[in-house]
């Protein structure tokens, strides 16, 4: 090993230690960790109101009961987030399933989502990261 090698491996290992003991270098904290679960069950509370008021989206919301619309969307979302929940519920294609949950809809559904985000104060990197979770789930949610 020639002394420079070796003095820059020195270096890396006090530099890396350095940083572990600064706490520099540490996990990520899950999304649900840093949206916060106050943080979350508000967005949901809020988003279920609004969606089931709404006129482009509140149509499927009809003789639906939100308290436990919420509770459902709450332990689903933590549970996406990496939060300490698992869901329980039913699979996102049963639970909008006879819903006939138009392309259109579904994009007032997220527009909606956003500004509750916002309102919220949720980061945006938090938004873009929550908004690619449910991305994929469309097609579950429209049936027409």
């Amino acid at each position: 090993m020639t002394h420079s090698f070796r003095a820059w491996a020195v270096f890396a290992v006090v530099w890396a230690t350095a940083l572990l003991c600064a706490g520099v270098v540490q996990a990520e904290a899950s999304l649900y960790q840093r949206i916060g679960a106050d943080k979350l069950s508000a967005v949901v509370d809020e988003y279920v109101d609004v969606l089931s008021v709404d006129p482009r989206t509140r149509r499927s919301f009809y003789r639906s009961d939100l308290k436990r619309v919420k509770k459902m969307l709450t332990e689903h979302l933590c549970d996406l987030a990496g939060g300490p929940c698992k869901y329980a519920g039913d699979s996102m294609r049963d639970v909008h399933a006879g819903h006939g949950i138009t392309h259109s809809e579904f994009l007032s559904g997220v527009e909606l989502l956003r500004v509750v985000l916002v309102k919220q104060q949720i980061p945006l990197r938090e938004r873009n990261e929550l908004l690619a979770l449910l991305a994929p789930m469309k097609s579950d949610v429209v049936d027409r």
